[in-house]
C-alpha cells in the first residue's frame, strides 16, 4: 500500500513546460484581484489550498501580443512577445523574450507621449524556467536604469530565487484545479534615486510572489505577492489562452477606443486575409490596415474624426 501512495503522488506531480506553458499571440487573460492579508499556506507535497472566498475589488484583461504591434516596440528589441493591459490608463504594456528553456521579463512601457515611462532592463528579469518540476529552483539577478520625473534617474538591481515549493489542488472562485505547481519567487532589491546628479536615496525591498500553475496554464491561475507595503491576490478566470477556445476566431482590437493606431490581432482564422478596412456606419471605406505580421495589422487613424467606426475583414478559403 504505501509504494502503490508513493507512485500515484510522484505521477501526479504537475511539470511547468514549453509547449504546456509559454504564452502565446492571442492568449487573453481575464483576471481578478483583491488587496488585504492572504496566506499563501503550506508548502510541500499534495496541499489543498482554499481561496473560494476571494472577494475581488478590482478586474483587468491582459492581451498576449506581436511587440510589432505595440508603440514601444523600438526600446525592448529582444523581445518577442508583448503582455498589453486592455482599458488600462495609462496605456501599459510588459515586454517579455520567450524561448523553449525560459521567460524572460525586458521591462515594462506606459503612457506613450510627453509622460512616457519606460523601464528596460539590461540585465533580464527571468520569471520561469522549462522544465521546472516539485522541488527544482533556480536563481537569477537582474538590472535596471531609467529616468522619471523629468531628470531623476533610478538605478534597480536584484536577486531572485524561485522554488517549486508545493503541489496539490487549490480553489479559486473560477474553478477548483488539481495537480497544481506553486512557484515560490522571493526578491531581494536595492532602488536608488540621483537628480541633476546628486544622490538622493537608497533603499533595499523584498517582495514574495506565489503563482500557481496547471500543466496546461499560460498565466498563474492564482497569485500572491507580499511586498514591504502589503500583500495581494488575483485569479485568473481564463488560463488556456487560445487554447481553450479553438474552433472559434477571435478578433482583439486595441487600444480601443483609439486616438493615432489601431493594431488588430487574428487567431484561430481558417481563411486567408485578402484585406482589411476601417468604415464608417455607411459601410464607406476610410482607411486601409496595413500587415505587421502573422495575423497582426495595424493602421493609422489620426485623420479621422472622433466618432464610431468599424473594421470589415475579407478573407478567402
Amino acid at each position: 500500500m504505501i509504494i502503490c501512495l508513493l507512485s500515484f503522488n510522484i505521477m501526479a506531480q504537475t511539470t511547468i513546460t514549453y509547449n504546456g506553458n509559454a504564452p502565446q499571440v492571442g492568449d487573453i487573460y481575464n483576471v481578478s484581484g483583491a488587496s488585504g492579508s492572504f496566506d499563501p499556506g503550506t508548502a510541500g507535497a499534495n496541499q489543498n489550498w482554499d481561496f473560494s472566498s476571494i472577494n475581488p475589488s478590482v478586474s483587468w484583461e491582459i492581451n498576449v501580443i506581436d511587440p510589432v504591434s505595440t508603440p514601444f516596440v523600438s526600446e525592448f528589441p529582444e523581445a518577442n512577445l508583448a503582455y498589453y493591459y486592455n482599458n488600462s490608463s495609462p496605456e501599459s504594456y510588459t515586454y517579455v523574450q520567450l524561448n523553449s528553456t525560459e521567460l524572460l521579463n525586458n521591462g515594462n512601457a506606459s503612457d506613450p507621449g510627453a509622460n512616457e515611462l519606460s523601464i528596460h532592463y539590461t540585465d533580464a528579469v527571468k520569471l520561469l524556467q522549462y522544465p521546472f518540476s516539485f522541488s527544482d529552483t533556480f536563481t537569477d539577478t537582474y538590472y535596471t536604469e531609467y529616468t522619471s520625473f523629468g531628470d531623476a534617474i533610478t538605478h534597480e538591481w536584484g536577486n531572485i530565487t524561485a522554488t517549486a515549493d508545493a503541489w496539490g489542488n487549490v480553489i479559486t472562485p473560477a474553478g477548483t484545479y488539481e495537480n497544481t505547481l506553486r512557484i515560490k519567487r522571493e526578491m531581494v532589491y536595492v532602488d536608488s534615486m540621483w537628480v541633476s546628479g546628486v544622490f538622493l536615496y537608497a533603499t533595499t525591498l523584498t517582495t514574495t510572489d506565489y503563482d500557481w500553475y496547471t500543466e496546461s496554464s499560460h498565466h498563474p491561475i492564482l497569485s500572491i505577492s507580499v511586498t514591504n507595503s502589503g500583500t495581494s491576490i488575483s485569479y485568473s478566470s481564463s488560463v488556456g489562452g487560445i487554447e481553450k477556445n479553438q474552433s472559434q476566431p477571435q478578433i482583439n482590437i486595441f487600444p480601443n477606443p483609439a486616438n493615432d493606431f489601431v493594431n488588430i490581432t487574428l487567431s484561430n482564422i481558417n481563411t486567408d486575409i485578402t484585406e482589411i478596412n476601417i468604415v464608417n456606419v455607411l459601410g464607406q471605406q476610410l482607411s486601409n490596415v496595413e500587415r505587421t505580421g502573422n495575423h497582426q495589422f495595424s493602421s493609422d487613424i489620426s485623420r479621422l474624426s472622433p466618432g464610431v467606426y468599424f473594421i470589415r475583414i475579407n478573407g478567402e478559403r
